[in-house]
């Protein structure tokens, strides 16, 4: 039976106490008792006085309560099962009489006495239990084991002045049935709760596998109440490292026993292997290896050593496990497709575990199956985008450097071509082309940097803070060359420039002031604008006329900026518009690689941003890019 760990045991729901509450009233008005308790038997094996009444006053109930240090009140353990002072306790006793052997018969689990010390003993003396007992005319005490499927989960004890005859005993234990069924049924659907509690928790950590694991035993020790929970996954080389685990108020017994076996829980050394001999009888590989090459549904034991060997000696594990109030263990496989991807274990102070909880416990560790596979088909998407991103850096690392390379060569083709009609200039003319030798060289040696550097395409290019403007511009000017010999370029201003046909291109750009700026590498910025600059200037060419292209930001909210690139070129079709951001694919019929806008949206994406195009045939196109502000990627 599954029960609320000792440290939340006032979450009993008020439906459950209710009912409790219903039947002790039932007992002492029916059969005209002096008093009656409910209780219910947690997993550390208290019994937890839940309900009571009583025909005493309530003042004088009191006073003699306290007076002999007696504590029944709600919530409170009255005994507990395990405890060696408790064993003769008639409540203790009759709970022990019922667990100690299979309950096939209803009725007869009772016990009566006729000494009221026997139902409060050890918790006041005899003399105390005698002196009250007299006081209080009592007769008989009696206690009710409520048993339900096999279980018992609390007990039921009552006090009279008279004796209970049979016809008492059977309609108390008639009760304690229906008491039974209702504490099953809270604790159930606690259990549910509790589960349902996990699934949300885990849809909230679903990136980090460490973070799922560990949220999956503090839920089997928390929210179950069980002594202690450990998860181990099935890793590469078939080993099964524990990878998170929890116990229960005695973490110092833990650390004196990782101190004693010189090793720690989470350590490489308590790793244990499926094809190692020496790890053969070790629990966890038991149940993982299973019959014939079959995991088992799970596997128990009353040996905490079982769990711990070979890495800690028997008579240290005996030791742990008697300080724990350990009586079982046991090791829960969970899959992930049939596939055994690790072990749930789980320690419990009761000496067996039911077909309810194991049901339960291979639920949470199904649980934790999904969610290690969530954390890895996550982490490998982010792997997958990091390396996305790594070419992407490469690919912009190789196409800037050919591009910048093509410039100079081409500034370096000119001025050796002007050097061979060097005899027809003026002086000044000759002296002008002196003054630009200067510049050719460092152009010179700047290409062989570039070419030297072309073999490490995933040299880092470093973020910082940018300011979008200024990559505008830059943009504009690696696209159109010769607007480099113009004065320095104006945020807003209208330029009109040449074409290769004969035609012009009037360019605006309407940028605004104070934006704040973007984290990010310049260089790669300035050529993604580029690229979408270039693809609109290809537009206005392909039309034969002259065309227009307009370049503008804006702040768009306090966190974002927005970037328009529209262009007068020839536009794009309805149908070629879903696959503009496509890898591969090209309006240039063979002369492009459809890499440029992939890789432009991809960049874009992996800033926060986004990206989209309208366009219509011979009405040109508009690119629409949002970027988000520096320090706002998580807002």
């Amino acid at each position: 039976m599954i029960h609320l760990n000792r440290k939340h045991h006032a979450r009993v729901s008020p439906r459950l106490q209710s009912v409790l509450q219903q039947i002790v009233d039932d007992v002492v008005n029916r059969l005209g008792c002096l008093g009656a308790l409910a209780t219910t038997l947690e997993n550390d094996m208290g019994l937890y006085v839940r309900a009571s009444a009583f025909t005493v006053p309530n003042g004088r109930l009191q006073q003699v309560f306290a007076q002999s240090h007696v504590n029944l009140e709600p919530g409170q353990a009255m005994m507990y099962l395990n405890n060696a002072r408790h064993r003769y306790n008639l409540g203790v006793s009759a709970v022990n009489g019922v667990t100690a052997r299979v309950v096939n018969e209803p009725g007869h689990q009772h016990l009566l006495s006729e000494r009221l010390y026997d139902l409060l003993r050890p918790l006041t003396d005899r003399a105390t239990a005698d002196e009250i007992q007299r006081e209080l005319n009592i007769s008989q005490v009696i206690a009710v084991p409520l048993v339900v499927q096999k279980e018992v989960v609390g007990a039921i004890m009552a006090l009279t002045q008279d004796s209970f005859t049979k016809r008492d005993s059977d309609f108390l234990e008639a009760f304690g049935n229906l008491a039974a069924a209702a504490i099953q049924n809270n604790y159930r659907l606690t259990a549910m709760e509790s589960l349902e509690r996990v699934i949300f928790g885990l849809q909230a950590r679903m990136t980090d596998e460490t973070r799922v694991l560990q949220t999956v035993v503090d839920a089997v020790v928390k929210e179950l109440g069980y002594e202690g929970a450990m998860v181990a996954t099935l890793e590469n080389g078939n080993a099964l490292p524990v990878r998170a685990y929890a116990l229960d108020d005695t973490p110092q017994i833990l650390s004196h026993l990782e101190k004693k076996a010189g090793m720690s829980l989470l350590s490489p050394k308590s790793v244990v292997y499926l094809d190692e001999p020496r790890y053969q009888n070790n629990l966890s590989v038991r149940a993982v290896k299973g019959i014939d090459g079959r995991p088992q549904k799970f596997l128990a034991s009353a040996h905490l050593h079982d769990l711990l060997r070979p890495f800690i000696n028997k008579s240290l594990a005996d030791f742990a496990q008697r300080m724990l109030g350990i009586r079982q263990v046991i090791a829960v496989p969970f899959f992930v497709e049939d596939e055994v991807v690790g072990n749930l274990f789980v320690a419990s102070r009761r000496d067996h575990f039911t077909d309810w909880e194991t049901t339960l416990l291979t639920t949470f560790g199904q649980q934790a199956a999904a969610g290690i596979r969530n954390a890895r088909l996550y982490r490998e998407a982010e792997e997958q985008r990091r390396i996305a991103a790594l070419f992407g850096r490469m690919a912009f690392s190789g196409t800037a450097a050919v591009h910048g390379l093509g410039n100079d060569l081409s500034i370096i083709s000119t001025y050796l071509q002007m050097l061979q009609s060097i005899d027809d200039f003026s002086d000044s003319q000759k002296a002008e082309m002196a003054e630009t030798n200067a510049r050719m060289i460092e152009r010179i040696e700047k290409s062989l940097r570039l070419l030297d550097n072309l073999h490490e395409p995933w040299r880092l290019t470093p973020d910082k803070a940018v300011q979008v403007n200024d990559c505008l511009i830059r943009a504009v000017r690696e696209q159109f060359p010769e607007w480099r010999r113009g004065d320095t370029a104006v945020a807003n201003a209208e330029y009109s420039l040449n074409l290769p046909n004969d035609h012009t291109l009037t360019l605006t750009l309407s940028l605004a002031d104070d934006l704040p700026t973007i984290h990010t590498a310049p260089d790669m910025l300035a050529e993604a604008l580029r690229v979408i600059i270039k693809n609109g200037y290809e537009a206005i060419v392909a039309q034969n006329k002259s065309g227009s292209m307009h370049v503008a930001s804006r702040l768009q909210a306090p966190n974002r900026l927005q970037i328009l690139i529209r262009d007068s070129g020839v536009g794009i079709r309805p149908e070629d518009l879903p696959h503009i951001f496509e890898m591969g694919w090209s309006t240039k019929e063979g002369k492009g690689m459809g890499f440029g806008l992939f890789w432009t949206r991809d960049f874009i994406h992996g800033l926060g941003g986004s990206i989209f195009i309208d366009s219509k045939p011979n009405e040109g196109a508009t690119f629409d890019i949002m970027l988000v502000a520096d320090g706002q990627a998580n807002s």
